[in-house]
This record gives C-alpha cells, sequence and structure tokens, in this order.
C-alpha cells in the first residue's frame, strides 16, 4: 500500500473539494450580469450554464470551471468543470457529457439478473445494473438520471489517487461515485473528478481576474483540405472511413478460415509497420465479427491514410481495412507546455513507450528517508513505491533514480513524485508520445491472445 504520505499533495485538495457539503462560495463578480470568476481554479461561469450550474446543485454537484466556454468540434458551446461537462444542445436545452462513458470506453462491466426493487435497492433494466445503500440515496436526491445518468457498473473496488487506498466506487452515464467510510454519516459519497482527468489540457489554463474573455465561443476552425481518395478496402470493412484524432474506427475482415488464428496490424502514412499485441479467432462465417475490433485515433497519431490488415495464420488469408485520420484536432502541447517541476528535473523531458526516464532531485532534509512512486494525468499511481534516504546535502542524485517505462505505457504526461519523511516535496514531469503505428489503441470486445500489460518499473542504483 502507498504510503500516505505520498499522496498528501491530492488528498488536501480532492477530498474536500468533493465533500457533499454546504459550502460557502464567495465568488468575485463585478455586476449582476457580469460573468463570475472563480479564483480557485482561473474561469469564468455565465450565462446560461451559470444559472443550470446555481440551480442543479453547484460546486458540490459540478465543482468548480476548469475552462472557459468555447465551441467544440460538435458544433456546441461547451464548458468543463473539476466534475462534469455542460453541453448546449442544438434545441437549446444544457445536457451533461458522458464523463462515465468516456472515462471506461476501455472497460465492459458485467451485468446482473433483474431483481426486486426496496428501499435500499433500486435495479435498472435499461442498463443491467444496481444501485444500492448510500449511492441510490445521492443518486435519487442530487440529480437523478438528468444529472448522472443510467449506471454502467456495479459497486467495484478501485483505488483511489487521492489516498492510495482501496474504496467502493459506482460508474454512471455521467459520473463516478466513490464511497469514503471514514467519513461522518451523510457526508461519504463524493462525486469524482473526471471533468480534470478528460478535459483538454490546453483549454485549462486559468485567466487573471477582471478580464472575461470576450467571446464563450471562438470561431470554428477553418474547413480542412480536401481528402484524398481511400484505396478500396480488400475482403475488410472500417467505420466510419474517415475522422479527427479521437474518432474510434470499426474494423472487420471476411474470407478467413473458420476457427484460425488471425494476426494483425497497423501500418501508418508513412508504412511503418507494428503489429497488434494480441490474436483473434475467425469466427465460423470465416469473419472475425465477434472480436470487436476497434482502432482509437489517439491525439498526435500523424494524420493521412492508415490501414489494419488481419491474416489467418493457418490460411494465410488477409482482409485490409483502409481509412483516414484528417487533422481537425489539436494535438498535445508541445515539450514548453509540461507542467512546472518543484526542485527536481527529469532526463530526457519526453520519449516514445520503452524509454528510460532519469529523475534528480533535492531540497530534502540530509539523510531523511524519501518515499517515490509515478503518476499519470489523472493522478492515477502507475509504478512500484520506492524508499530512498537522501545523502548528506539532501539530495537523492546519487541514488540513479529512473522510471523504464515499457513498450505499452501509453502516451500521456507523467510525474515522479518524492517526498520525504520531513514533509518536502520534490516532482518533475515527462512525456509519453504515441509511436507513429499506435498499435495500443486497437481494442477487441471478444476473446484475445495477450500479455499482461505493463506501464514500466521505477528502479535505483544505490540504496
Amino acid at each position: 500500500m502507498v504510503k500516505r504520505t505520498l499522496v498528501r499533495r491530492m488528498a488536501v485538495v480532492g477530498l474536500l473539494a468533493a465533500l457533499f457539503v454546504s459550502l460557502a462560495v464567495q465568488p468575485q463578480v463585478s455586476r449582476a450580469d457580469s460573468p463570475t470568476y472563480y479564483p480557485e481554479t482561473g474561469h469564468y461561469l455565465g450565462g446560461g450554464f451559470r444559472d443550470f450550474w446555481n440551480k442543479n446543485g453547484g460546486l458540490p454537484i459540478f465543482g468548480y470551471p476548469i475552462t472557459e466556454e468555447y465551441r467544440a468540434e460538435n458544433g456546441r458551446t461547451t464548458q468543463w468543470f473539476e466534475r462534469a461537462r455542460l453541453e448546449l444542445a442544438p434545441n437549446g436545452v444544457i445536457e451533461l457529457g458522458l464523463l462515465g462513458n468516456e472515462a471506461t470506453i476501455d472497460r465492459v462491466f458485467p451485468q446482473v439478473p433483474p431483481q426486486k426493487n426496496d428501499a435500499n435497492h433500486r435495479y435498472f433494466p435499461q442498463t443491467g445494473h444496481v444501485v444500492m445503500w448510500g449511492f441510490k440515496t445521492i443518486w435519487e436526491t442530487k440529480g437523478g438520471l438528468a444529472l448522472f445518468g443510467y449506471p454502467i457498473s456495479e459497486e467495484i473496488d478501485e483505488t483511489l489517487a487521492a489516498d492510495g487506498k482501496w474504496h467502493i466506487v459506482q460508474y454512471f452515464e455521467r459520473a463516478r461515485f466513490e464511497y469514503w467510510p471514514e467519513f461522518a454519516e451523510g457526508k461519504r459519497v463524493l462525486i469524482s473528478d473526471l471533468g480534470r482527468r478528460l478535459a483538454p489540457r490546453e483549454l485549462t489554463a486559468p485567466l487573471p481576474p477582471g478580464s472575461p474573455p470576450g467571446s464563450p465561443a471562438p470561431a470554428p476552425a477553418p474547413a480542412p483540405a480536401p481528402n484524398p481518395t481511400l484505396p478500396p478496402n480488400i475482403n475488410a470493412s472500417v467505420t466510419p472511413p474517415s475522422g479527427p484524432a479521437g474518432t474510434v474506427f470499426a474494423f472487420n475482415a471476411f474470407g478467413l478460415q473458420a476457427g484460425e488464428n488471425v494476426a494483425l496490424w497497423v501500418t501508418a502514412p508513412d508504412k511503418s509497420v507494428a503489429p497488434v499485441d494480441f490474436e483473434v479467432i475467425a469466427d465460423p462465417d470465416g469473419s472475425i465479427t465477434s472480436s470487436g475490433i476497434t482502432f482509437r485515433s489517439i491525439a498526435g497519431l500523424p494524420t493521412g491514410i492508415w490501414a489494419i490488415t488481419a491474416q489467418g495464420k493457418s490460411s494465410g488469408k488477409a482482409g485490409v481495412g483502409f481509412f483516414e485520420i484528417t487533422g481537425n484536432r489539436t494535438n498535445p502541447p508541445p515539450p514548453g507546455a509540461l507542467p512546472n517541476d518543484q526542485n527536481a528535473r527529469v532526463e530526457p523531458r519526453e520519449g516514445q513507450p520503452g524509454t528510460n526516464f532519469k529523475f534528480f532531485a533535492g531540497g530534502f532534509v540530509g539523510s531523511e528517508v524519501v518515499t517515490s512512486g509515478v503518476f499519470n494525468s489523472r493522478g492515477e499511481l502507475i509504478s512500484n513505491v520506492l524508499e530512498i534516504q537522501a545523502d548528506a546535502n539532501g539530495s537523492l542524485d546519487y541514488a540513479g533514480l529512473s522510471f523504464q517505462s515499457s513498450e505499452s505505457t501509453p502516451p500521456d504526461v507523467y510525474q515522479i513524485y518524492a517526498v520525504g519523511t520531513s514533509g518536502r516535496e520534490a516532482f518533475a514531469h515527462f512525456r509519453i508520445n504515441p509511436r507513429s503505428s499506435a498499435s495500443l489503441a486497437v481494442q477487441a470486445t471478444g476473446p484475445v491472445q495477450r500479455p499482461a500489460p505493463d506501464y514500466g518499473v521505477l528502479t535505483k542504483t544505490a540504496p
């Protein structure tokens, strides 16, 4: 179990901000019709979104705004909050984004058989899940279907970054509930900060007070250049045939031998090839329909024409499907946009999966014990935890501390964090860039043969 000191920086902010308590919000307002400025996050909230926020629970339900209003790629005026995303639908109705669905896009939750409802249990036939006890109370009294959506999981155990401990959580279409038994009765259910996990990082930079944005919706991006002609598919299909980074492309292949193992690989626009890290089995009709193969085009991938190939290992028969990734979305922020470091640095600052990142840190009390781990951009611990003794000068440089990422480490911004027994902290950030082939983005809903995922290992060369 990760020591509590390792996550103290997140516990103070993450826990208290999310409690279902009556909070005295005292924003800075210049006049009644002006946008409200929240210095806690450095963003403004006004107009219809502010009215909706105030009428439907405010801070305990949605959290503070973490972006301004902007025109999203789907044409909707949108604004992100710590625990939600508000969208203005074409009919003028404000809707909440499906953050629970988006946070669990790669996960499958088993359904349960129907059961009778009672005071502490409620079964939802729409999704085949049960909400019970404190989660049921919060769902029914704090917004219900409109704010949280249907449950998409049962209660499950997950390790939360706020304290590094296991907690009962449950996912809904628009939210995740967390149970904290150590809190007082009536305050034990929290709403997760999925907005902070999923919001586009380039839109979260704070603004100064007294300078509200001149327009909530910037002009739409210029239309992309005409798409090149896709080659004809060969015994395969890809749906949709094109889309910006972030699009999920569904792939199927036909004409294979029933029951044979099928290998897959991805070909990028520069003709580089990477195998997919699993195999599937052909259906009785010679297709791979039941495998549910999809390619999620993560941000930062090259634009242009891509291909997915499926080849039977016994028959040698193959299917090839072509699709295009267009350039409509913003790529990840440049290296200079990494968060600020404190008393530490990482070399190199960025690299592809498999890179070894060296960590140098100081500012500790001489000879104190320091605990260190690696976190992803969502604040989740993704590495083992090491203890190192600082030298007489309070430095860790002698220890040769480094994080060896694996070939399957997902593209993201990571932080190596260290805290001493004195409470002194040091941390530095680095970026894992996607490989051009992005074989990690290929997924299957059916049975596969694949090795266990591996982020990497935090190591040291000295005691």
